[in-house]
């Protein structure tokens, strides 16, 4: 290429020259946009997945209707002990250790006007769990648990046990992940998953699993509403956020994006991926096809008038509203301007050229009758 430019620049004058590099960077970012937008689609899991693993359930932050959520009590004496897997909520604190907690504000759940990650173990343990939560009185107040003490009772009833661990920060991805490590289970492979929405901590959960022997999988969950103008179905789609950020084997999707978007679901379990499904209470589980199932197992809450559980600011309804693929026909639409501006650029720049290169020889033969 660099040969083929001096070539050229020897050989042309400067706007012959202007109109071939214009050419070959309209081509070149049209070729960059048919690799993104068409190359990314068919990414494969980063490991195969689909057939090979679940169908598994886990309770959303516990058996929310045995106690207030991500406790003790609703972990592990609601759920593992009742044979049931758990999805939990890790969050760090000020001082560098863990705790189950879901929201980043503490009002909700425990009264505190403060952020969870600006309270230390000492503070966040002597904190109590309001008795009502969202409108629903549970007749009795709760504690925050630490992430350790939770891991430890759950591996010690039943090694086999799965986990879900709701990971929203590259600190609680390595919290996490030396837990099970510290931990009494063994064989997690199967049974403990990492689910993450964002794209830096699955590249420092895939870095802490290996670094420590473990091949788990993890999921990214895909929120819709969390992808700016560009919308959630473009990301499902084009697998833009998989391609470049390799690690995971699941992707998950709340049921209204599985409801409204059942083929697109499909096309990403026949490249391999596991699906994950959320949103859904025990009682929907059989009405959808997915591998991993993050299920509401909680009472009504007077104050959630769409249902659901909680979570920081009030309460909305989830919607899958982001289902244009508008930007994506966009950037086709561009690529095949830039595809045939580059052709026409180069038709361009070779006919002045050529008329050069022809003034060029009719003034040497003036030269040379003169």
């Amino acid at each position: 290429v660099s040969y083929l430019i001096t070539s050229l620049s020897t050989q042309m004058n400067s706007k012959t020259c202007c109109t071939f590099f214009t050419g070959i960077i309209a081509l070149a970012t049209s070729i960059s946009f048919f690799v993104i937008l068409v190359g990314s689609q068919r990414t494969k899991p980063f490991t195969p997945c689909a057939g090979q693993w679940g169908p598994v359930i886990y309770l959303h932050r516990g058996n929310v209707t045995y106690a207030q959520e991500n406790t003790f009590d609703a972990v592990v004496n609601g759920a593992v002990l009742n044979g049931a897997n758990p999805e939990i909520d890790v969050r760090v604190l000020k001082d560098g250790e863990s705790v189950l907690f879901h929201d980043q504000s503490m009002l909700r759940t425990a009264g505190k006007d403060k952020q969870i990650n600006e309270v230390d173990i000492a503070e966040a343990l002597s904190t109590s769990i309001l008795e009502e939560i969202d409108g629903y009185n549970y007749t009795f107040t709760n504690s925050i648990p630490k992430l350790e003490t939770v891991v430890e009772a759950i591996c010690n009833a039943d090694k086999n046990i799965g986990i879900d661990f709701d990971t929203k920060t590259s600190a609680a991805a390595k919290a996490g992940v030396k837990a099970i490590k510290n931990s009494a289970c063994t064989d997690t492979k199967d049974n403990v998953i990492w689910s993450t929405p964002y794209p830096g901590v699955v590249t420092t959960l895939r870095k802490e699993l290996e670094s420590n022997g473990m091949d788990n999988r993890i999921s990214m969950f895909m929120p819709s509403g969390y992808y700016s103008v560009f919308g959630l179905k473009f990301f499902m789609k084009t697998r833009i956020i998989q391609r470049l950020f390799s690690g995971t084997s699941i992707v998950s999707f709340h049921k209204t994006v599985h409801d409204a978007e059942s083929e697109l679901v499909q096309s990403w379990v026949d490249d391999g991926w596991c699906t994950g499904i959320w949103g859904i209470v025990p009682e929907e589980v059989a009405a959808y096809n997915a591998d991993y199932y993050v299920v509401n197992e909680a009472p009504i809450f007077p104050d959630l008038p769409f249902g659901g559980q909680g979570g920081d600011g009030p309460p909305k309804e989830t919607i899958y509203e982001d289902d244009s693929l508008f930007y994506y026909n966009l950037f086709v639409a561009l690529a095949v301007i830039l595809l045939f501006g580059s052709i026409g650029l180069f038709y361009s720049g070779f006919r002045c050229h050529v008329r050069r290169k022809k003034e060029v020889e009719d003034e040497d033969e003036e030269e040379d009758e003169n």
